[in-house]
């Protein structure tokens, strides 16, 4: 015999009291946590919607659509006469969402045995609102199954181009919007749509210098200083121009307002092509953020963010703003296996039209600003005379010690205490272009606790 069904004053007492809208998503979640924890099982009879509502004080059609979602996810089955009861197997269901977590750090893979990654470009997973998450990937999952990544890939072209305006002042459409199975492909496309030569910041980024010169355009380097990419060395004819200027990889200097203003100016004069990539542009402490350079020259410029920085790499989406002139490149792999991922597209704008990523980044960059703070104060006394650069924005450092023989002393002791890093001079598109002195140390991963202790190694 199935069990009586669950009562308001029991099972929904919790969510009855919840402050706020409740919306449908919050019955979704109550359903699913009962099931976890041993409050509803299979066999269950839930109230009538009409009643439901009464009792949580929502509108009915709340009700019904959540219903309506856990019947789709096949949680609840509804037979005539008997209601709406919990689907047999469900329960294994729930406790089998509840054992998945948001992606685990890249270091705690079993295979990994470094310590921690000071590495850039690992952010701290362990932040995301893991019910905020799963709610986005549940409305991923029960969307109606279809032949074609199209409606997902529209989805987050409406959702993107709303987040990139409000957040970013970047003016694009959502037909200007184009979708990448990450940051690689996207350059790959560009470069190949565009077929001109490629002008690229030293040092840079290494995992772009590879994607341009697998295009076969001639790929040339141009210096980077304290302000940024050095315009004046740009090459005066058409080309692709690639930069970081919110925090560039790797030195972490913002191109200055003037130097943007110049590179703007030399796009319209050679008919040249700027690719803004904003890898870490969420995330800026103590001045306000510079404006996105497409909002200055959006007919030369292709903005391009990814959802690796701010939210996790195992979530394989990029995304470029392309100026008219390029309207003609397509998603990247679109209609095929090698292309955007539906499920993923989905799950994304519901994470973004939710809310659930600005109170994440909102979250996140609390947590960062305190992770870089207690960064700088131990860098200030156990290496004061370090040159400390990039630290109005992004999610790590460039700490130059000054010699060569520091800095092979300082990456000998971290590997000892298996301590990831990279530094500087890696990242020169030629070697010889770059002082080989400094290292890149992410604050992302350094609990406020521990950075006087990883710090300290780099003096020892």
């Amino acid at each position: 015999m199935p069990r009586p069904p669950a009562t308001l004053p029991d099972f929904w007492t919790a969510l009855a009291h919840a402050a706020g809208p409740l919306p449908s998503a919050a019955i979704v979640d109550a359903v699913i946590d009962g099931l976890d924890g041993g409050a509803l099982h299979p066999g269950d009879v839930l109230p009538s919607s009409r009643a439901l509502a009464a009792g949580l004080g929502v509108a009915r059609n709340t009700v019904i659509a959540a219903y309506d979602t856990l019947a789709a996810m096949g949680v609840t089955a509804t037979v005539p006469g008997s209601g709406t009861r919990i689907a047999p197997g469900t329960d294994r269901f729930a406790h089998a969402m509840h054992a998945a977590p948001a992606p685990r750090r890249e270091e705690e893979a079993p295979s990994d045995t470094w310590e921690t990654s000071l590495v850039p470009g690992v952010p701290d997973v362990t932040l995301i609102d893991e019910r905020r998450w799963r709610r986005s990937w549940r409305h991923a999952t029960a969307l109606p199954p279809t032949t074609s990544a199209a409606p997902h890939v529209a989805a987050l072209q409406e959702a993107l181009a709303v987040h990139l305006r409000r957040r970013r002042a970047v003016r694009a459409s959502p037909h200007d919007l184009r979708l990448f199975p990450g940051v690689n492909p996207a350059l790959a496309a560009i470069a190949g749509e565009l077929g001109a030569p490629i002008a690229v910041e030293t040092p840079g980024y290494r995992r772009a210098f590879d994607a341009f010169r697998a295009t076969g355009n001639e790929v040339v380097g141009v210096p980077v200083d304290a302000d940024g990419l050095v315009v004046d060395r740009l090459p005066r004819r058409r080309c692709l121009v690639y930069t970081t200027p919110a925090h560039q990889y790797p030195t972490g200097v913002r191109l200055s307002m003037a130097r943007r203003l110049d590179l703007v100016d030399w796009a319209r004069e050679t008919g040249g092509v700027i690719v803004e990539d904003d890898y870490d542009g969420e995330f800026s402490y103590d001045v306000a953020p510079l404006p996105a350079l497409q909002t200055l020259a959006p007919d030369h410029v292709v903005y391009l963010g990814t959802a690796s920085k701010a939210l996790t790499p195992q979530l394989r989406l990029a995304w470029a703003a392309v100026p008219e002139s390029l309207r003609g490149l397509p998603h990247a792999g679109h209609g095929s296996s090698a292309g955007v991922d539906g499920a993923a597209a989905s799950m994304l704008a519901h994470f973004l039209d939710s809310g659930a990523w600005d109170a994440h980044v909102a979250r996140a960059a609390r947590t960062y600003g305190a992770r870089r703070a207690a960064v700088r104060r131990a860098l200030a006394e156990h290496l004061p005379d370090a040159l400390v650069l990039g630290a109005d924005a992004g999610l790590h450092l460039t700490v130059d010690l000054g010699s060569e023989a520091a800095l092979g002393a300082a990456t000998a002791t971290l590997a000892r205490h298996r301590h990831r890093v990279t530094t500087l001079a890696e990242h020169a598109l030629t070697d010889g272009d770059v002082a080989d002195t400094a290292l890149l140390l992410s604050f992302a991963l350094i609990p406020e606790t521990r950075a006087a202790a990883v710090i300290a190694l780099l003096g020892a």
